[in-house]
């Protein structure tokens, strides 16, 4: 089982350095270029620390490191509405023009990747792919890991 492991990890670190490759002419990693593209598609609500941490299922710190990136360059900002103990994370000008081209960037290449990533298997095949890994992520989040 350790080999099935070690093909997450392999899938995981190839994703990671073709996004961040592609990601860089924006000056992004693809975790930051997630945050950005999150919250470029959640516009219609106000998002906070909490709300990034929670979709992405990671600790909040994990995000924080991320947004002070994302407001460094200058494509974030936090609310500075008094009184309200979490702050909502807003898009600059800038975030949301940027926002906007990788939503089209994505939504073209998007076949484009479905297409290497799934070479070779049919739709039936993507299904129980879809229902294994589903599955697994399940397990991953009981208390039987949480407690490992």
């Amino acid at each position: 089982m350790n080999e099935l492991r070690i093909y997450f990890k392999k899938i995981h670190n190839q994703l990671e350095a073709g996004f961040n490759k592609e990601f860089k002419k924006h000056g992004l990693t693809s975790t930051q270029f997630d945050v950005l593209l999150y919250l470029s598609r959640e516009t219609g609500r106000e998002n906070t620390l909490s709300d990034i941490a929670s979709h992405f299922d990671v600790k909040h710190t994990s995000v924080i490191h991320v947004l002070k990136l994302l407001e460094q360059k200058g494509f974030i900002r936090k609310s500075t509405a008094a009184g309200t103990r979490s702050k909502p994370i807003l898009l600059t000008d800038s975030g949301k023009q940027l926002g906007e081209q990788l939503i089209l960037e994505i939504e073209q290449k998007s076949p484009l990747l479905d297409e290497i990533m799934f070479a070779g298997l049919s739709e039936d095949d993507k299904q129980v792919l879809k229902k294994m890994l589903h599955q697994i992520y399940q397990n991953l989040k009981s208390d039987a890991f949480k407690n490992f």
